[in-house]
């Protein structure tokens, strides 16, 4: 090869060796501009979360009933939404004894025998620890998705407890010491016109059978029944439109004289 063809060849390969050089630097730099923009973003979803917290305690603070937010537009791009959750309507997995369990996996799942796994599986994987989310019962042996789908309106991971008679499904307050068919039947009710205030008011609606059968049991009654939420799971979402990012934060709170006081804030 001639010293022009070497020339040349160098030539190309400086050529390509800049090329490459300053494709590699406008890549880093479009990932650069990416991650400055996301990182903009999340601030962004981060802001519109907090100021829909704000937002659903001045909610709350007019009216208690209220349980969620519908998806607000903060202006500029940004949007929130909330939920609130009472876990007192529900029969809490990591603290109910197989008895309150089986009650209520047997009114979804029927068959005994699939009921008596179940609650074998669940009880021999709480020796190992508490489930965090209910969504984990899909590691415990025999819990499919739609298994888990279908107790979902009835179980929790959260709260203390205890069951809120004016907010609980049947198939949870089946599981109150003293429940007779009548007594949650009545219950279910005179929920429809109103709150129920206490037990000494349920006695009063109960038929002598069925009160006889309540007062039996009423010290356990009164241990594990309340009659408002002790505590309010709430969801807060807050995101820019046009973007999958989201920023989320799950708070538990205790209802105090009109407000929501956070006692655990857990940060997605």
């Amino acid at each position: 090869m001639t010293q022009r063809g070497f020339a040349l060849l160098a030539v190309l390969w400086t050529l390509t060796a800049i090329t490459a050089v300053a494709g590699a630097a406008l890549a880093a730099v479009r990932l650069g501009e990416a991650t400055t923009r996301n990182r903009v973003l999340l601030a962004r979803a981060a802001w519109a979360r907090e100021s829909c917290i704000e937002i659903l305690q001045a909610r709350y603070a007019q009216d208690a009933s209220l349980r969620g937010l519908d998806t607000v537009d903060l202006g500029r791009g940004t949007w929130c939404a909330a939920s609130l959750e009472d876990p007192s309507s529900k029969l809490n997995i990591n603290l109910a004894d197989r008895a309150a369990l089986a009650t209520v996996m047997h009114a979804v799942v029927r068959h005994q025998s699939a009921v008596d796994s179940l609650v074998a599986a669940l009880l021999d994987w709480r020796r190992g620890g508490v489930l965090a989310d209910l969504w984990e019962l899909r590691s415990v042996r025999g819990f499919t998705d739609t298994v888990v789908t279908s107790l979902a309106p009835f179980l929790t991971t959260r709260g203390t407890g205890v069951i809120n008679v004016n907010t609980a499904p049947r198939e949870v307050l089946s599981v109150l010491p003293g429940m007779t068919e009548e007594a949650v039947a009545v219950i279910m009710m005179r929920r429809a016109s109103g709150r129920i205030p206490n037990a000494d008011a349920l006695v009063g609606w109960l038929s002598p059978g069925s009160r006889a059968v309540f007062l039996a049991s009423y010290p356990e009654f009164v241990r594990t029944a309340v009659f408002s939420a002790p505590e309010l799971v709430g969801v807060v979402a807050g995101g820019a439109r046009g973007t999958p990012l989201v920023a989320r934060v799950t708070l538990t709170t205790v209802p105090v004289a009109g407000r929501l006081a956070v006692i655990r804030r857990e940060t997605e």
